[in-house]
């Protein structure tokens, strides 16, 4: 980033609060405002249990266990382990397109069904950054493998995760890294690995471009592996950020390393997921002075991040806009709908929801990947927001473009047994309104949910298994789930 893109996000400082350590006080308490924002930046989908659990526990504690190490899920199926087709024919493609669908769903139900655990997020984090588009790959399995590698790299070391990528089969297709060879080197791979991935524009010239392209030259791929064909590679000397010598993937990727900006650059970005789309520059400096003391380990940077004053300051919480993937996934997921067969939900009816408000798994847009933020929601997007979340409390079968959905409801008495003294009405519609949003709910507000709630009862007459009382939670929750504050996390 050039000093002309940092000076507008040093004009945008919205908080003095800096990466010293949160201390809960009267004024910032550790309550279900605060527990929840850390949730719903780490986690898609909190619920109210996880939300008062995280209260009776220590910030410290609750980062502990969103940072620990997850093991591999299990693989959508046996075809994982079969090499892709070679020259694949219309049957052979068919085949291909339903498992990609199948990896989006094994996907979707892991996001949807998720433990507390930050593993999600930066998978899909990493999916972003690292952006590549199953329909130019088309191989299910070299997507199914790339979505291994960011779940085994999910908070480990970005460096041993740009070296991956170098050799990644499905990047090697998608930028057409394998048809880099000495002697007519592909520049794709090598620009958006110092633009996108560690770098970020005005930070090299298009002779570093030309030059790491003959350094990552020779790759192929052999079924679902890479591998170096040495008769392919440039052995010859290359200049790239001022060092000359007969470089190859492992030495570009030590150079871009070498260079203080890739530390900022990767910060700025996890700032802009974990805080605020504009980033404090002087935020963004201290966290990568982190990033580099530790060798490239994301867990200190996240740690530090997350348990930090900044983080949890009044301006962060409920400044993000969901995701398509945070509305669908994450709010079946806080209110207790699971996703698989048998259960509430399919992962196929998620997937295309998702993509109907613009977030479709394994195709991002572009290299770029989401532009997110302010794009999320249009005149054409927030009305179907609405209509999504309905569906969920509803539990209607439905259409999703052409394909039909059954659904089993959800035990809309179950769910509001989660939160604190479910039977007093009062306490009930104030918890839900700041479990469910980033924000204290007003009293002008409160007294709006328990109109709806009561729908003209007594509030000591309140009883979530008096008869009737089921209709009046699902229309509790669709007024809450449609607010403005519920886009916001």
């Amino acid at each position: 980033m050039n000093e002309r893109q940092i000076q507008p996000a040093l004009k945008l400082a919205r908080t003095t609060a800096g990466l010293e350590r949160y201390v809960p006080n009267e004024a910032k308490p550790w309550d279900d405002v605060r527990a929840g924002h850390l949730l719903r930046r780490t986690v898609f989908g909190p619920t109210p249990t996880e939300i008062n659990e995280a209260i009776r526990s220590r910030p410290e504690d609750v980062v502990e266990q969103l940072l620990t190490d997850q093991r591999l899920p299990d693989p959508p199926d046996t075809w994982v382990n079969e090499d892709p087709f070679v020259r694949p024919d219309r049957d052979q493609r068919r085949i291909q397109r339903e498992q990609l669908d199948q990896t989006r769903q094994w996907w979707m139900t892991l996001i949807a069904n998720q433990g507390l655990s930050l593993t999600e997020k930066m998978t899909l984090f990493w999916h972003d950054h690292f952006a590549t588009q199953a329909v130019d790959v088309k191989r299910p399995q070299l997507m199914f493998k790339q979505n291994t590698r960011f779940r085994q790299s999910a908070f480990g070391n970005f460096k041993t995760l740009v070296l991956a990528m170098n050799t990644d089969p499905a990047m090697l297709y998608y930028l057409d890294g394998r048809l880099n060879r000495v002697g007519n080197p592909n520049e794709n791979y090598a620009r958006e690995l110092m633009e996108l991935f560690t770098m970020g524009v005005g930070n090299y010239t298009e002779q570093d471009v030309g030059e790491a392209s003959r350094a990552l030259t020779g790759w192929v791929v052999d079924g679902r592996r890479s591998r170096l064909n040495d008769s392919r590679h440039d052995k010859g000397q290359k200049t790239i950020l001022g060092e000359t010598g007969n470089w190859n993937d492992l030495s570009v990727t030590r150079i871009i390393f070498d260079q203080p900006v890739t530390a900022r650059f990767i910060c700025r970005k996890l700032y802009q997921e974990f805080v605020y789309h504009y980033p404090d520059e002087h935020i963004v400096d201290q966290l990568a002075q982190i990033l580099r003391e530790n060798d490239y380990e994301l867990k200190p940077v996240l740690e530090t991040l997350l348990l930090s004053a900044h983080f949890f300051d009044d301006s962060t919480i409920g400044s993000k806009i969901k995701s398509p993937i945070d509305l669908t996934a994450g709010t079946a997921r806080s209110l207790g709908l699971r996703v698989g067969e048998g259960d509430n939900l399919t992962a196929e009816f998620l997937v295309d929801q998702a993509e109907d408000l613009g977030q479709k798994l394994l195709d991002p847009p572009n290299v770029a990947g989401w532009q997110g933020y302010r794009s999320w929601i249009s005149t054409n997007t927030l009305p179907k927001r609405h209509l999504h979340t309905d569906k969920l409390v509803d539990g209607k079968s439905h259409f999703v473009g052409r394909n039909y959905y059954t659904m089993n409801p959800m035990d809309h008495k179950a769910y509001i047994k989660t939160f604190p003294n479910p039977w007093d009405a009062t306490e009930l519609v104030h918890s839900m309104g700041r479990c469910m949003t980033s924000f204290p709910v007003d009293a002008e507000r409160e007294e709006m949910f328990l109109t709806v709630l009561l729908e003209g009862a007594e509030v000591y007459d309140w009883n979530p298994d008096a008869t009737g009382a089921k209709f009046r939670m699902a229309n509790l929750l669709k007024l809450i789930l449609e607010l403005p504050e519920y886009q916001l996390g």
